[in-house]
């Protein structure tokens, strides 16, 4: 069924660009999607989000299974570990004028790994290892408020506006509607049913809003959860001390739910008193990777390293509905006292295939002398210009949403750098994490790049160990409740986001 795909995507296609790079209540671009689903910051143990998150050249660590599956070459004994991360984040809000803060966290699993390390066979195989690790590769955590007052439109303009696009008369969207079970199978027959948008004259297009007065008190609030997370089986060998090789295949699952609503109060209300809109958004995937990767020992003191993570193959299955509660003015003359107060739109279900980018990482790690510590430094291609969003059944659809992310993207190269000084079984380690703006264009006049900061302790013995670490980030956003033909009759909320998650990884050896 493709009717939840025209319900969200409509208003945003009409849009144009400026909607591609940014979600809006009343719809979204699959490719924004695309782009959360594969954006990843640091993930992995405590010490390797310790030295922001600079993997790629380093060994004998869980991470390395879905990082650079090389890195398992290193071991020389087996290992068992978990990783518990606590998420926190604040969002600070602009619109219209007013300020607002929220904050919101959670706690979750961030990595479990099981390393079975093997000795070696004849004389140039030294060692390998096979491994078993779960991972949240993504977080989606995010909760904010906007609220303000508007002198200029109200979400039934956007309403009125989308019904006058799809040019339906008044007796199709009545013919939309189940007055029994107080549903409606289009977005448009919901707007009309719940009297905010009227026919100008006689019983088809153009439509306006039934409530004309202004300002408008506005209040939205968005609420993201879920994660992408995965279960990868690696496996790497040690060729003579110097040479390293691995590959590994990864199980990947999407889960994440937006649930949003906008509120409307006109303190000059002619018609209504107000009116509340949510949006619920369920979308589920299971999908499959492939990672290969080497190491390479230049010299006593220089590694080098390099690997390649294939797309994610995803397959999704999305849930939306959509709802509104009016609040009408007693005696206001047109609503009837009898009439309906909320109307739902049908629960509609969809399913799509996605594709993430290509990942490849290059890197260098030279270790001090006397193992006192060391460097490391990675660069990561992502190619979000090669994301991919697919209906099997809908070739056209498919690739206008191709052009559309190759239109809003560019591939990006982060950058992580990252040190590690040890002072006997004590590790203290620092690193830091650049991600380039990923948006060909800059919208909302914002730029988008981030900065992530990390820093970490860790103590190890012969039988176990406990590493612990801070990473810091902030970044800016922007978030439009709904668009309008003219652009100077709405606005965005601007979005200062202040996230900070603290890891702890316990192993022991045997």
């Amino acid at each position: 069924m493709k009717i939840s795909r025209i319900l969200i995507t409509t208003s945003l296609l009409m849009g144009g660009i400026g909607a591609k790079a940014q979600l809006s209540l009343g719809g979204h671009f699959y490719g924004e999607d695309a782009f959360k689903f594969s954006e990843s910051k640091i993930t992995g143990s405590a010490r390797m989000q310790g030295l922001g998150g600079g993997y790629v050249s380093l060994g004998a660590d869980a991470t390395n299974n879905y990082t650079n599956p090389a890195g398992l070459g290193f071991y020389n004994r087996s290992e068992l570990s978990i990783t518990p991360v606590f998420n926190s984040i604040n969002v600070g809000s602009v619109y219209a004028g007013s300020a607002f803060n929220k904050n919101t966290s959670n706690a979750s699993i961030g990595q479990l790994g099981l390393i079975i390390s093997n000795g070696g066979v004849g004389t140039r195989k030294k060692r390998s290892a096979f491994a078993i690790t779960y991972s949240k590769q993504n977080n989606f955590l995010t909760d904010f408020r906007y609220k303000g007052l508007n002198q200029r439109s109200s979400m039934m303009d956007y309403f009125a506006e989308k019904a006058t696009r799809r040019g339906a008369d008044s007796g199709t969207l009545d013919n939309e509607y189940d007055p029994n079970s107080g549903y409606a199978s289009s977005s448009e027959a919901m707007y009309y049913q719940a009297y905010l948008i009227d026919p100008v004259s006689g019983s088809g297009a153009p439509y306006r809003k039934l409530e004309p007065s202004l300002p408008v008190e506005q209040t939205g609030d968005i609420s993201n959860t879920g994660s992408t997370s995965q279960w990868n089986l690696g496996y790497g060998i040690n060729f003579d001390d110097k040479t390293y090789i691995g590959l590994g295949i990864g199980f990947v699952r999407l889960n994440y739910e937006n649930v949003t609503t906008h509120s409307e109060t006109f303190p000059s209300g002619v018609i209504f008193n107000g009116f509340d809109y949510s949006e619920n958004l369920y979308v589920r995937g299971t999908g499959v990777n492939f990672s290969l990767g080497t190491i390479y020992k230049a010299t006593e003191n220089v590694s080098l390293g390099a690997s390649v993570t294939t797309p994610s193959w995803i397959s999704v299955n999305e849930i939306y509905n959509s709802n509104i509660t009016i609040s009408p003015k007693s005696g206001n003359g047109v609503i009837p006292s009898s009439a309906v107060t909320s109307v739902s739109t049908d629960e509609n279900s969809y399913t799509y295939s996605l594709a993430t980018p290509l990942k490849a990482s290059g890197g260098a790690t030279f270790f001090f002398p006397n193992k006192a510590g060391f460097i490391t430094a990675d660069a990561e291609y992502i190619g979000y210009r090669g994301m991919g969003v697919k209906d099997s059944q809908d070739k056209a659809w498919s690739d206008s949403q191709k052009r559309g992310i190759q239109s809003a993207y560019n591939d990006v190269v982060n950058v992580k750098v990252g040190a590690e000084y040890r002072i006997q079984n004590i590790r203290v380690r620092a690193g830091a994490k650049y991600m380039p703006d990923p948006y060909k264009q800059k919208l909302d006049n914002l730029n988008r790049s981030q900065m992530l900061f990390t820093g970490g302790l860790g103590y190890r013995s012969g039988k176990f160990f406990i590493d612990l670490a801070g990473v810091f980030n902030q970044f800016k956003g922007a978030y439009t409740p709904y668009q309008l033909s003219n652009a100077q009759n709405y606005g965005s909320a601007s979005l200062t986001s202040k996230a900070t998650n603290f890891v702890v990884s316990v192993g022991t050896f045997f």
